[in-house]
């Protein structure tokens, strides 16, 4: 867990050594908990990405992924909380952290961009301190810097169980899911302002063949000036759009990809009950 942008994501796929989980600069990356599976033949760690943690929730959306937060935290065995080490804001979690039963280990993320070292120092401190726990790292999930010291010591402190999982998965989502999840990554690439925020991305049909897969995907967006942006002039950013999702897609399942992309307008879906349960968000 963590605030919005810390790195969570980032370091996730870094301890997972797979491109699993959509990561970008732009907060609320993450709007589901999604699940990545770490196999080695001595453990299986099973890790819970959840949303960066709001104060303050403008739409039921947020208010949703607030709760797969809280969730997470129920049913953890340990809580990785990944601070931005240039501004870790360590007294906004000392409340959450003291009423939790399970322990919790620290990771003081982006130190590559960290000026001054004695302030990096006093914050590790501080940390140690509030949040009452000898187990602070220094980070960069960017650079693969004291990655596989945060698995170590997450395979410490875990408690021994046959693995929840099979050892062959990197995750219990669908490929669809997260098929969805990364046209939805280049969408946050590519558009600015309110378009990454107001987007749902859906895969209507996946066709798997032996030498290529094709997939069917409708991009909601809550108003019509939304879709034609999406659109672009004479479609010139929807196909831009495909392009680089098609690429991205393709890196993961390493096969071929055909991929078609439609643009429907869904008003105003993040604050609509009926419409967060279509998309997965509540429960039917």
């Amino acid at each position: 867990m963590g605030l919005p942008n810390a790195g969570k994501s980032t370091l996730l796929n870094a301890m997972l050594g797979e491109d699993l989980v959509i990561t970008n600069p732009k907060a609320q990356t993450t709007r589901h908990r999604i699940k990545g599976i770490l196999n080695d033949k001595n453990y299986q760690l099973v890790f819970s990405d959840t949303p960066g943690i709001l104060e303050n929730s403008a739409y039921k959306l947020q208010e949703t992924m607030m709760s797969a937060v809280s969730n997470s935290l129920d049913d953890a065995d340990l809580v990785l909380l990944v601070l931005d080490g240039q501004f870790p804001k360590i007294a906004q979690f000392e409340k959450q952290v003291g009423q939790l039963s399970c322990p919790v280990i620290v990771v003081m993320n982006k130190v590559d961009l960290v000026i001054n070292q004695e302030d990096l120092k006093k914050h590790v401190l501080e940390a140690k301190k509030l949040l009452k726990t000898e187990h602070v790292l220094i980070a960069s999930a960017k650079n693969g810097f004291s990655v596989p010291q945060i698995i170590e010591t997450l395979v410490g402190l875990s408690p021994e169980h046959p693995p929840f999982y099979n050892t062959e998965l990197v995750s219990d989502e669908s490929v669809r899911f997260l098929v969805s999840e990364m046209i939805r990554e280049q969408i946050l690439s590519q558009f600015k302002k309110e378009i990454p925020y107001s987007v749902e991305v859906s895969v209507s049909n996946y066709n798997e063949k032996k030498n290529i897969d094709e997939i069917y995907a409708t991009i909601y967006v809550e108003r019509d000036s939304q879709k034609g942006i999406v659109l672009g002039k004479g479609g010139s950013a929807i196909k831009k759009l495909g392009i680089s999702s098609r690429k991205r897609i393709e890196g993961f399942i390493k096969k071929k990809v055909f991929l078609s992309l439609t643009v429907k307008v869904k008003k105003d879906w993040r604050s609509d009950d009926q419409q967060l349960r279509y998309f997965g968000y509540l429960k039917k």
